[in-house]
C-alpha cells in the first residue's frame, strides 16, 4: 500500500477559502498563506506535506519573488524582490498628491465621531493617541471620496458634571480660608484649583452668598465650558479640529432621553428589574441585556 504522503500531487477539485495576509513581523515576509492548513482535510495529507508540494510548484515562478519559505504548521511565507515595488514608484510621482485617492465613498455620509473626553479635566497622552488615530480615519474616508464630519461628543451630562462643579466650589470655599476637607471622591488636578482661583478674581466671594447648589450649578456649568475650551485648544495646537462638538446636556433639554426611553417603552424593549430600567438588547443579539436607567436615576 502506498501511503498518501508519499504523493507529490494535490487531487482535490475544490480550493477552499483561505487567508492571504501580511505578517505582523517582518521576517515572516511580505504575505503569509494557511492555504494549506485548509486544504488538509481534503487532501488527507499533513498541513507542511502540501505546503512542500505547492512549494516546488511557486519555486517555478522565481521571477515573481526572492524567495518562498513554509513555517510553523504550514504556512507559506512570500518574500518580494526589493525591485518588484520600483514599479508603481512612476505612478506615484505622476499622480503627485492625488496618488492613493479614490472615489468609492462618493455620495455617501459618514460621522467618525472620536477622542469625547469628558469636560471634567484636560486631555492626557491616550486621548492624543485617540486624536491621531480618529483623524487619521476620517482623513482616509475622506481621501476615498466620502464625505466626513468629524464630530466630538460632549459628555457634559450626569454625575460627573455635579462632581466638578462641587470640586471647584470646594477649592472656591478654601480660596477664602474656610476650613473644608477636601472628599476623596471630587476632581483632585491642579486644574480645579486655576478654575477657582479664576472665579475668585472674577466674582469675588459672590458664591458664598448664594445657596450651595446653585453655586455648584453654576460651576459645573463653568467650569466646563473652561476646560472644553481648554481641550479645543490644545487639540487645534496638535492639528485636530472637529466640524460638530455635540452636547449631550441638549439632549435632556429637549427631552430626546425620554422620548428615546418611552418609545422603546412602549415597544416592549424594556423591563424594570430590582429598581432599574433595562433595554432588552438580547433581541438584537448582545450576550446580556444593559441597564438604561439606573435604580434611583432619572431619564
Amino acid at each position: 500500500m502506498v501511503s498518501p504522503y508519499d504523493d507529490q500531487t494535490l487531487v482535490s477539485g475544490e480550493m477552499p477559502e483561505f487567508t492571504l495576509e501580511i505578517p505582523g513581523r517582518t521576517d515572516h515576509g511580505d504575505f503569509a498563506v494557511n492555504v494549506a492548513m485548509m486544504l488538509a482535510r481534503a487532501e488527507k495529507k499533513a498541513p507542511r506535506k502540501i505546503a512542500e508540494i505547492l512549494l516546488e510548484k511557486l519555486k517555478q515562478q522565481h521571477d515573481l519573488w526572492e524567495r518562498v519559505e513554509i513555517a510553523g504548521p504550514g504556512f507559506i511565507n512570500f518574500f518580494l524582490p526589493a525591485q518588484s515595488w520600483y514599479a508603481i514608484l512612476g505612478d506615484v510621482y505622476a499622480r503627485g498628491d492625488s496618488f492613493g485617492k479614490s472615489r468609492v465613498g462618493e455620495g455617501r455620509r459618514v460621522q467618525v465621531e472620536f477622542v469625547s473626553a469628558n469636560p471634567t479635566g484636560p486631555l492626557h497622552i491616550g486621548h492624543g493617541r485617540g486624536a491621531a488615530t480618529g483623524d487619521a480615519v476620517a482623513s482616509v474616508l475622506q481621501e476615498a471620496g466620502f464625505e466626513v464630519q468629524r464630530e466630538y461628543y460632549i459628555n457634559d451630562a450626569g454625575n460627573q458634571m455635579d462632581t466638578l462643579g462641587r470640586s471647584i466650589f470646594l477649592r472656591y470655599s478654601q480660596l477664602f480660608g474656610r476650613d473644608i476637607e477636601f472628599p476623596e471622591d471630587c476632581y483632585q488636578g491642579d486644574y480645579v484649583k486655576t478654575i477657582a482661583l479664576e472665579a475668585q478674581q472674577q466674582h469675588g466671594d459672590s458664591f458664598l452668598n448664594c445657596p450651595e447648589q446653585e453655586a455648584i450649578a453654576h460651576f459645573s456649568q463653568s467650569g466646563g465650558d473652561a476646560i472644553r475650551a481648554g481641550i479645543a485648544d490644545d487639540l487645534t495646537s496638535f492639528g485636530i479640529t472637529f466640524d460638530n462638538w455635540y452636547s449631550e446636556q441638549t439632549l435632556y433639554d429637549r427631552e430626546l432621553v425620554k422620548a428615546g426611553i418611552e418609545a422603546l417603552t412602549r415597544d416592549g424593549y424594556t423591563y424594570e428589574l430590582d429598581g432599574a430600567i433595562w433595554f432588552r438588547t438580547t433581541d438584537f443579539g448582545d450576550d446580556k441585556d444593559r441597564v438604561l436607567i439606573r435604580s434611583g436615576s432619572q431619564p
